[in-house]
């Protein structure tokens, strides 16, 4: 059973991780706003030299984005695993590495670039170093997380607004 499948149908004493909900725009911009939340703190802990912080809310920036891009099609995550696979299967990689009981899914998102996924799942890399290592994170590392979490959340705020059926310009 690959990853995707056990997040959808859970496991011995596991739940499932992936489940099918009516999608929800309020639900996505609600994790657009806590998105927006962790990239100010993500930007105020860089500002002041708390690099492994910065680094941890760029990524919380990011899985909420990745939420708010589930609850578009109908998705809830319950695990940052599957959220990740979920997005990465749908948004990024999609009928080409999906079962049929899964293009539901695909057809309902609007296909994204890869470094998207690789930029999550980098963030993702850098903010286990940043919690759980011992040694000094860079003002160059956490810059360019930070980057990355801008990016991926005006993104994921343009799938957003083009849900609602308005064009997004970001300021």
């Amino acid at each position: 059973m690959n990853l995707l499948n056990k997040c959808f149908e859970g496991a011995a004493n596991v739940p499932k991780r992936l489940l099918k909900v009516p999608k929800s725009i309020e639900k996505a911009e609600e994790h657009i706003e806590k998105a927006d939340r962790n990239l100010l703190a993500a930007t105020l802990m860089n500002d002041n030299k708390f690099f492994d912080w910065a680094i941890t809310c760029s990524y919380y920036a990011m899985y909420h984005a990745t939420m708010a891009s589930l609850w578009l099609i109908g998705l809830d995550a319950r695990s940052h695993e599957c959220a990740i696979i979920a997005f990465e299967t749908f948004y990024v990689q999609g009928e080409r590495n999906v079962g049929k009981e899964y293009l539901e899914y695909v057809k309902k998102t609007k296909k994204l670039s890869k470094k998207y996924a690789d930029s999550l799942e980098y963030a993702k890399t850098e903010r286990i170093k940043a919690s759980y290592g011992l040694g000094e994170i860079t003002s160059h590392e956490a810059a360019m997380v930070l980057n990355d979490a801008r990016n991926f959340v005006t993104e994921i705020t343009r799938l957003v607004f083009d849900a609602k059926g308005i064009s997004y310009h970001k300021a």
